[in-house]
């Protein structure tokens, strides 16, 4: 599993004193594209399909940090569906997020295929580690 450290932000809390839902997707966001980069060595170029998100546990500021975890599902012609975590320092897993992205050709603002070689690293993905 692909693993980035994401710090927390005062602003991410509410008046709970809870990181807020709606952060929990900026946190996927931030480890989703270290991972793009990482195992792509591209910007990330893609945009989002379908997410799918379940909340498992509290995050409170006090955390400082999360791990956003990735591992790939599966890759399709121009889409790449991932399992993506929010992990607490203690290993809690906070969130579950399933995710579908597709490859995005910026000029023509269209999905494009993955390249044999993009797709050669995704697969090869499997087992990484990042940071």
């Amino acid at each position: 599993m692909f693993e980035h450290v994401v710090p927390l932000r005062w602003r991410d809390s509410d008046a709970l004193g809870h990181v807020n839902h709606a952060v929990f997707l900026t946190y996927l966001e931030v480890g989703r594209d270290a991972f793009v980069t990482e195992v792509l060595r591209s910007d990330p170029e893609y945009v989002i399909v379908r997410v799918e998100l379940d909340f498992r546990a509290e995050v409170r500021i006090e955390a400082r940090t999360v791990t956003v975890g990735i591992e790939v599902e599966t890759v399709g012609t121009t889409s790449l569906t991932t399992r993506e975590r929010v992990i607490l320092p203690s290993g809690e897993v906070a969130a579950e997020a399933r995710v579908v992205m597709v490859q995005w050709d910026v000029a023509s603002h269209s999905p494009r295929a993955f390249t044999a070689e993009e797709r050669a690293a995704l697969e090869a993905s499997r087992g990484l580690t990042g940071v």
